[in-house]
């Protein structure tokens, strides 16, 4: 019998026309998409996947019938870890709904596709190409917390947690029990009893869906009608669910089938341009899209990520605030209930996630057998890999660096964009501890003095705590810019805007350009331990609060680790400080992480911290 990747092609076409999913490989995906863009003219590939082939008789159960893309998600993560059961993945809420996104599908027929469904259910494992390995997506789909951030945060009241994890159940239990008959239908048995979402109580719903609802209701979103829902849309999630102004699926009617998170467009495509889409799956050889450089790609709709200022900028946007895209969290909210945002280091973040992309140094490494890969690093990386190795590159460090200069910027980039009068002054700009702090004399913050009037609110003070380091690195001195921005808000009470803001200005000017000069430079390991002796040399003044105190360490954590320094890395995890972020889907940061971060800082001892890290 004729077979494609060891199914007969008679069940591959049973599938197909009930489901619309495709088992072939890759390049049989590939294939077939150029063809049908071919015979229509269309260059979008999104226009032609495979749901729009099912007959109108299946139609109707095509949201059922996808679950059977699960033949597709074999893993590749940790060689310690064995890759997940076909069992284990119909049990996953999380998984089940990404798969039926008709975006996000697209991307895992491609990301995923490989071994076969006998393959599969023998747990064969494979690689998919060096550039795309199977662990990057499934890091996403099965650890990575953006990936049900909306579901989160979805505002209902206590009352209603069992008729949402009632009405989930249903709907996913409907799913696996017809993945199930296809794959008995193709001579694969699976063991039902096997199959059951144990854990959708803590991963899915929760108290933080029972905090977003009284946030709602403290701020007068009436969220249980349309316009109120609009509120919470645009309000809450431009950052919890990846809203964009006028996206379509974020209204009060399309709460039932609504995307769980962020999706994979969020981050890698601009807008609505999506001609990259069709230009990254079908040239051939791949190498046409691989050594084209960044900004091509990104004139047709790609996000450039492969600059680490843009990948900064892309996660700032939410972790420290754009006001311009309706990404900011106001005091008011704050007031509501919302959590206090953290400091955020990029290299500790995006390590922590856990990252599902290669590092430069690890597709270096993955590429050694592909005859381009100077070509592929000089094309991305001009700068950086221009009379210095790719292979000996301290790209971590260089990656904390920038994301030091990309924070200072956005800090700024909010009292920039606040200047009408109704937007100055949002308490929320300002360091917390300049209103709520202990009440007694001679506290350490009487004791250190005052930058200005005693009373005056501070900026935020840890975005400042590693970026002068940053900046001497950048070879760009901004010492007078910053003495002088201090003084215009402390000449009155939170500054005059007409005053402060020129200087903003002056200061993101210089900020760009040490951010475009630090993008072109190398790190050896001789700059990297003399960055970290700076580090370590960062005054006391700098590391007054916690989270300035905790930016430095994660900083020397990340350099003490390329170099694989184990006695600091061992001293800067016992300085006191909670160096680990409440990553992946089974931790909640409300309320089991925040209790603990609130009491940490309230006990915090700037001169404690200096001991144990042996400054």
């Amino acid at each position: 019998m004729r077979t494609e990747n060891g199914i007969s092609a008679d069940s591959c076409s049973r599938i197909r026309q009930n489901s619309g999913v495709f088992l072939g490989t890759t390049e049989v995906w590939r294939l077939r998409l150029r063809k049908k863009c071919c015979e229509t003219g269309n260059t979008n590939p999104r226009r032609h996947c495979p749901a729009g082939e099912v007959t109108a008789q299946a139609r109707p159960h095509l949201r059922i019938c996808l679950a059977v893309a699960v033949v597709f998600l074999t893993s590749l993560c940790h060689a310690q870890e064995p890759a997940p059961t076909i069992q284990q993945r119909l049990s996953d809420p999380v998984y089940m709904s990404w798969v039926a996104d008709n975006s996000v599908r697209e991307c895992i027929s491609c990301h995923y596709d490989g071994p076969n469904l006998g393959q599969i259910a023998a747990g064969q494992q494979s690689q998919l190409t060096a550039f795309s390995r199977r662990q990057e997506l499934e890091f996403w789909l099965a650890k990575d917390k953006h990936t049900i951030a909306r579901r989160r945060v979805e505002p209902f009241a206590r009352d209603r947690n069992e008729q949402e994890l009632i009405a989930l159940m249903s709907k996913l239990d409907t799913q696996a029990k017809q993945a199930v008959k296809d794959y008995r239908n193709l001579g694969i048995t699976i063991d039902e009893t096997q199959i059951g979402l144990t854990e959708v109580p803590r991963q899915w719903i929760g108290d933080s869906n029972v905090l977003s609802r009284r946030i709602c209701d403290k701020l007068g979103y009436d969220v249980d009608t349309a316009e109120g829902y609009a509120e919470f849309r645009d309000n809450c999630l431009t950052c919890h669910g990846g809203y964009q102004q006028g996206q379509a699926g974020f209204d009060f009617a399309d709460k039932a089938d609504a995307q769980i998170g962020i999706s994979c467009l969020y981050c890698h495509q601009r807008g609505t341009d999506d001609r990259w889409v069709a230009a990254h799956a079908v040239r051939n050889p791949a190498e046409n899209w691989r050594l084209l450089p960044p900004a091509e790609k990104a004139e047709m709709g790609m996000r450039d990520l492969v600059h680490t200022s843009n990948q900064a900028n892309l996660c700032f946007d939410c972790h420290i605030g754009n006001r311009a895209d309706n990404k900011f969290v106001s005091h008011e909210m704050y007031a509501a209930g919302h959590p206090p945002l953290p400091s955020i280091e990029l290299q500790t973040f995006c390590q922590q996630m856990p990252q599902h992309w290669q590092t430069p140094s690890q597709l270096y490494a993955s590429l050694s057998s592909y005859d381009k890969r100077d070509q592929y690093f000089t094309t991305n990386y001009p700068g950086v890999v221009a009379g210095a190795d790719a292979a000996t590159t301290f790209w971590n460090t260089r990656k904390m660096l920038l994301g030091a200069l990309v924070a200072r910027k956005k800090s700024l980039d909010l009292f920039a964009d606040s200047s009408q009068p109704h937007q100055w002054a949002d308490y929320s700009l300002y360091d917390c501890a300049s209103c709520h702090h202990e009440l007694q004399r001679q506290s350490q913050r009487q004791l250190r003095g005052f930058p200005a009037a005693p009373g005056r609110p501070r900026q935020h003070e840890w975005p400042a705590a590693i970026v002068d380091v940053a900046l001497a690195f950048a070879g760009t001195d901004v010492q007078q810019l910053e003495s002088e921005l201090t003084g215009k808000l402390g000449w009155q009470p939170f500054g005059d805007p007409a005053d402060v803001v020129p200087v903003v200005n002056s200061l993101q000017a210089q900020l760009e350009r040490a951010i475009e000069a630090a993008e072109s430079r190398p790190i050896d390991e001789a700059t990297a331990r003399s960055l970290l002796q700076k580090l370590a040399s960062t005054p006391p003044e700098k590391l007054f609060t916690y989270d300035s105190a905790r930016q430095l360490a994660w900083a020397m954590h990340v350099i003490a680790d390329e170099l694989n320094d184990q006695q600091l890395i061992e001293r800067l995890r016992n300085s006191g400080l909670e160096l680990q972020l409440p990553a992946g889907r089974e931790l909640f940061i409300y309320p089991d992480y925040l209790q603990g971060d609130l009491q940490r800082r309230a006990t915090f001892d700037p001169a404690d911290f200096a001991r144990r890290i042996g400054k």
